[in-house]
């Protein structure tokens, strides 16, 4: 886990993070592009092959047609007439047709006359095969004579019909493609925001350690200068500006006393009191926050579920928030202090309204 971790620390970097998107949308809309190509190129090779098949039966007509009226003793001049006549011709689709080695008909009367040395049947079916074309025949014999009846057809009259299909397929893919760079647009907005925001998030923490490591200076400076931990600390507050980092527990108290107001005892009665310590750690190693917990609360236990004003010292001293408050701040502070703590401040509260602090906190 550790080391999958420190493989991905450099994808944390702007930079890099930046240069890994824009790859990561070439790459995308590369594959955008080829499946755009991919379907296109399916959707024209199924219209070719569906109008090569639909020619080629046309052409199966034709031979048909011209092989009954050589049957039936037709001459050339008739078979030229009806292929003149009868098939259509257009810029992009005519028909041909060749008897033995020479092509007898090509489209109409006038283009066959141009020929020429095209008129030779190989040098004409080498040619219909070097167009962009569909070149559909059928053969049939009449005695001694061979003919070849064919079609041919500009593969563009086909693929006019997939027209439709390429703009809407252009219309999907660039909008799935708008979709995910804005994915990615806001992606990255959103991890440019949270960077910066970790950014001054990790330079106010910087400056908080930094400010604290001098409070901890100036804590063991005053203390061994006093020659006793006990020495109360006070931490000068003068601003905002000052921070440090502190530890905050809260512990709870079940105990029933009774006061003394004016010389007269008072009735007993319970209360459950919220005691709040503000500590800050003296040393850098691993907080165990169980440790100071079960220290605190063993000098808590003899307290709880008790009359206070039987449990020294307060059969002698006024159980009341504040001598409370003041004689746990001092027993505690020693347990923070044995434990390597420093005490900051306590709040102890009857009710959730009114509370007592001592605080070591100068708000100057």
């Amino acid at each position: 886990m550790k080391k999958n971790k420190a493989d991905l620390k450099w994808f944390r970097q702007p930079g890099k993070r930046l240069t890994v998107i824009l790859i990561l949308c070439a790459v995308c809309v590369s594959i955008f592009f080829g499946l755009y190509i991919l379907i296109i190129n399916s959707i024209s090779r199924d219209y070719i092959t569906t109008g090569s098949n639909t020619q080629q039966q046309y052409s199966n007509q034709l031979a048909d047609a011209l092989n009954s009226m050589c049957e039936l003793g037709a001459s050339e001049k008739d078979l030229q007439d009806y292929m003149a006549g009868s098939v259509p011709a257009s810029g992009s689709s005519w028909a041909f047709l060749i008897k033995n080695h020479t092509v007898i008909f090509a489209k109409n009367p006038s283009t066959t006359e141009t020929l020429q040395e095209l008129k030779e049947r190989d040098a004409f079916l080498k040619h219909l095969k070097e167009q962009n074309a569909i070149v559909t025949v059928d053969n049939f014999y009449v005695g001694n004579d061979s003919y070849t009846a064919g079609i041919i057809t500009d593969e563009a009259q086909y693929l006019e019909q997939i027209h439709t299909h390429e703009v809407y397929l252009s219309i999907l893919f660039a909008t799935l493609t708008l979709i995910f760079i804005g994915a990615i647009t806001a992606l990255t907005g959103a991890w440019t925001g949270s960077d910066r925001k970790q950014a001054t998030i990790r330079a106010e923490l910087l400056k908080r350690n930094k400010e604290f490591e001098a409070l901890e200076h100036a804590s063991s400076a005053d203390s061994s200068a006093n020659g006793s931990g006990s020495t109360p600390i006070v931490i000068h507050h003068r601003g905002k500006s000052n921070l440090y980092k502190q530890y905050k527990f809260k512990f709870y108290l079940n105990a029933r006393h009774a006061i003394y107001i004016d010389g007269v005892l008072g009735a007993m009665h319970p209360h459950t009191w919220e005691i709040t310590l503000h500590v800050i750690k003296m040393q850098h190693d691993f907080v165990q926050f169980g440790d100071l917990e079960k220290k605190i609360e063993a000098f808590m236990q003899q307290y709880q579920d008790q009359e206070l004003n039987s449990i020294p010292p307060f059969d002698v001293i006024n159980p009341t928030l504040e001598n409370c408050c003041d004689y746990f701040k001092e027993q505690i502070s020693r347990i923070l202090e044995e434990a390597g703590w420093l005490f900051l401040m306590i709040e102890m509260s009857e009710t959730p309204s009114r509370s007592y602090v001592i605080s070591m906190i100068d708000e100057e």
